[in-house]
């Protein structure tokens, strides 16, 4: 098969998927003023590390600074999280998730299990694997020329 159309037929198809994801999970996360993706995922972060702070979430979201302060900021107007000074550095804030924010975090968990089930669906145990084997080998081979 000629690499250009695999690579064009490779690209249309994931940005078909991302787009779709995007769709189905802030349509999810409407109720909730879950505007974005990213919003959820600096939710879900902060939830999965409690205290983190926010220098972490950029690293572990490939995200950059200011993105993620815009994206607290208006977890932190929704009620979703509360910042806390660093006792020692007062220059880094630890980011709690508040009970209504805990409840949002577990509906985003639960959105991301249901669209793994629709996502996977009809595909063996023996698919996931090779496809998951697969992409990683992609991700190493662009990550080794980035």
């Amino acid at each position: 098969m000629d690499n250009k159309y695999l690579t064009r037929s490779i690209e249309m198809t994931m940005s078909a998927l991302i787009m779709y994801w995007k769709n189905y999970f802030e349509s999810n996360m409407e109720k909730y003023s879950i505007k974005t993706v990213t919003m959820g995922a600096v939710l879900y972060s902060a939830y999965k590390h409690e205290g983190v702070v926010q220098d972490d979430i950029c690293k572990m979201l490939n995200m950059d600074k200011a993105y993620v302060t815009r994206e607290l900021n208006s977890l932190e107007r929704l009620g979703y999280i509360v910042r806390e000074k660093d006792s020692e550095d007062h220059r880094k804030n630890h980011i709690y998730v508040t009970q209504s924010g805990v409840e949002v975090a577990n509906t985003i968990e639960k959105v991301r299990n249901d669209w793994s089930a629709i996502e996977y669906e009809n595909f063996t145990e023996d698919d996931k694997k090779f496809f998951l084997s697969l992409i990683n080998k992609m991700h190493n081979n662009i990550k080794a020329h980035i």
